[in-house]
């Protein structure tokens, strides 16, 4: 099954030694140096509903390039005490899920082209061991050995990566270049999410798509976005001070500050799933409830047959059953189907119920009319996306005022008045 996708880099990532003062201890990792710049252009995603089982699922398809510019990564100053192996330099891409790929992956640096391969993860069976030596004089020397957990920011799930390596980059470095461009055309599927990370001390986003309905996620919001019934557009632009994250550095402090920070997100939201509709319904069911409820006490007391607190009761259990008849129904037959079918259901049980409870057929139907206006409204408000609260507290408002003004007569503390 495809997954969400996050995608992240390019770095340029190089192992280093690290020795301790007392040269007894030493580090083995990977530094990482985040692009000048960097660009990613995603303008034709296009998004569709897949049936999975009993669930519709957004996957997406899409087409793009990622672009990142690299200055010389051997004039950046770093800890003395680093012993950084060049001749095993990466440039890193990767995503989190390798299996939405729909095409191989090249990195081109002006005319050249290499090969994105797939590599595991250097790491050791044990985080650290201990090595005994012996110096010129004999005497035993115990060395640590302490590995960290290398490239886990650019790690997919499975535990590898996507590189090819930086000699290339660092040719051209060599034979004076002071900025080069690397670009990624990158060919991708996923699902219900599309997350990417800011990689370079200046990112880029643009996205574009044809789903109407997005939900944007992540520390950052869009700088600009346009919704519309054909799709959206959003870019973001964020420096490096703005996205929290060091320009370079080692790949343990890398993966800390990505776990905190994450990625500029967009959710492919999809307004017919059966258990976000069922889920909104439930936010109203106190007020559709309660509306029943109101229903059968001005029947009480405008009829002036008394309803036995067990009826009520068991009112409010067959409006109860109602959610649970529509999310089953949903999952087989969608929201509109499910509602038909669950609401008349209920209408029909209730309005019989007041019909056989006040004494008379003309309350079959005129509780009937009273619940079916009460449902279709509930109706309405799971279709409306902008103006369902303000819907929802008129007809609250409405019911009230209603029942007040159906009851201006009774005396409470007796008889109906005169006047009733």
């Amino acid at each position: 099954m495809v997954e969400p996708q996050l995608v992240t880099g390019p770095h340029i990532v190089v192992p280093y030694v690290k020795r301790n003062d007392d040269a007894r201890e030493m580090t083995l990792g990977d530094y990482v140096f985040s692009a000048e710049t960097g660009e990613v252009v995603l303008d034709d995603i296009k998004v569709k509903e897949v049936s999975l089982s009993l669930f519709d699922v957004p996957v997406f398809k899409t087409d793009g390039t990622l672009s990142a510019s690299f200055s010389d990564p051997r004039k950046i100053d770093v800890d003395d005490r680093l012993k950084l192996d060049w001749s095993q330099a990466m440039i890193v891409f990767n995503l989190s899920e390798v299996k939405g790929l729909r095409g191989d992956v090249q990195l081109k640096i002006g005319d050249t082209a290499q090969q994105f391969t797939y590599q595991q993860i250097r790491r050791p069976n044990a985080p650290s061991y201990t090595q005994r030596t012996r110096s010129g004089d004999g005497d035993i020397i115990e060395t640590q050995r302490i590995y960290e957990l290398n490239y886990d920011l650019i790690a997919q799930r499975d535990g590898g990566y996507l590189a090819v390596p930086a000699t290339a980059l660092l040719a051209k470095f060599d034979a004076g270049a002071t900025r080069l461009t690397t670009t990624i055309d990158l060919s991708l599927s996923g699902a219900q999410k599309l997350s990417i990370v800011p990689f370079a001390k200046l990112t880029k986003i643009n996205l574009q798509s044809n789903w109407p309905h997005p939900g944007f996620d992540g520390p950052f919001p869009p700088d600009d976005r346009e919704i519309t019934e054909e799709g959206f557009a959003a870019n973001w632009t964020i420096p490096l001070l703005r996205r929290g994250i060091i320009s370079h550095g080692s790949a343990r402090g890398f993966r800390q500050l990505y776990e905190t920070y994450g990625g500029m997100s967009v959710n492919f939201v999809s307004p017919l799933d059966p258990y976000r509709t069922v889920n909104r319904a439930l936010k109203y069911s106190v007020l559709f409830i309660g509306m029943v409820f109101l229903a059968y006490f001005l029947f009480e007391v405008i009829v002036g047959v008394p309803v036995h607190p067990a009826q009520y009761i068991l009112i409010g259990l067959a409006q109860s059953i109602f959610y649970l008849l529509l999310l089953a129904f949903s999952e087989r037959i969608g929201f509109t189907g499910a509602f038909a079918i669950s609401a008349g259901a209920t209408i029909a049980a209730t309005s019989g119920y007041a019909g056989a409870v006040f004494g008379g057929r003309q309350y079959i139907a005129k509780a009937g009319a009273v619940f079916l206006l009460v449902y279709g409204l509930l109706y309405a408000l799971m279709r409306m996306q902008d103006f369902a609260l303000m819907i929802g507290a008129l007809a609250s408002f409405i019911a009230i005022a209603g029942t007040m003004y159906l009851t201006r007569n009774i005396n409470w503390y007796g008889a109906k008045s005169a006047a009733a």
